[in-house]
C-alpha cells in the first residue's frame, strides 16, 4: 500500500518538475526543448503543455518499469481528460472568478499541483472500474472447506 501511495506522489512531484522546466522553456530559463514547451500564452498552448507533461512524466514511469501494465489503459483515459479540463479551468478563473493580476497567478500556479493530482484521482477511479471483479468462491468450493 505504501508503494502505491508512494508511487503517485512521485508521479505528481515529477510532473510539477518537468512542468516547470517545459514552461520555463517559454520564458528562456534555459535552452528550448523543441515541439515540448510552449510556443506563446494561449490556452491551446497551455493545454499542450500539460499534455506534454503527463506524456513525458508517464514514459519516464513506463521507462522505469513504475507503471504496471493494468494501470497503462487508466493512464491514457487520464492523459486525455486532465489536459481537456484546462480550458474550462482557465475560463472559470478569467471569466467566473474574474481573476486578475497577483490573485490570478496564484490560480494557475495552484493548478500546477493540482492537475498532476487530478490525473492521479482520475486514473484511480478509471482503474477501478476497468479491473475484473474479484472472484468470489463457490458454493460448492465453500462446501469443500466445511
Amino acid at each position: 500500500m505504501w508503494r502505491a501511495v508512494l508511487d503517485r506522489v512521485v508521479f505528481v512531484l515529477m510532473n510539477m518538475v518537468v512542468m516547470v522546466i517545459l514552461h520555463g522553456n517559454s520564458k528562456q530559463f534555459w535552452p528550448r526543448i523543441p515541439y515540448l514547451s510552449l510556443r506563446n500564452e494561449s490556452t491551446a498552448e497551455h493545454t499542450r503543455l500539460v499534455f506534454n507533461t503527463l506524456t513525458v512524466s508517464t514514459l519516464i514511469q513506463a521507462l522505469l518499469g513504475r507503471l504496471p501494465r493494468e494501470r497503462w489503459l487508466p493512464r491514457v483515459l487520464a492523459l486525455g481528460v486532465v489536459p481537456a479540463m484546462l480550458p474550462a479551468l482557465i475560463f472559470f478563473g478569467q471569466k467566473v472568478l474574474r481573476l486578475q493580476g497577483a490573485a490570478a497567478e496564484r490560480y494557475n500556479l495552484a493548478m500546477v499541483p493540482l492537475l498532476p493530482v487530478a490525473a492521479v484521482a482520475i486514473e484511480e477511479g478509471l482503474a477501478a472500474q476497468l479491473a475484473p471483479p474479484p472472484e468470489t468462491p463457490s458454493s460448492a468450493d465453500y462446501s469443500r472447506l466445511v
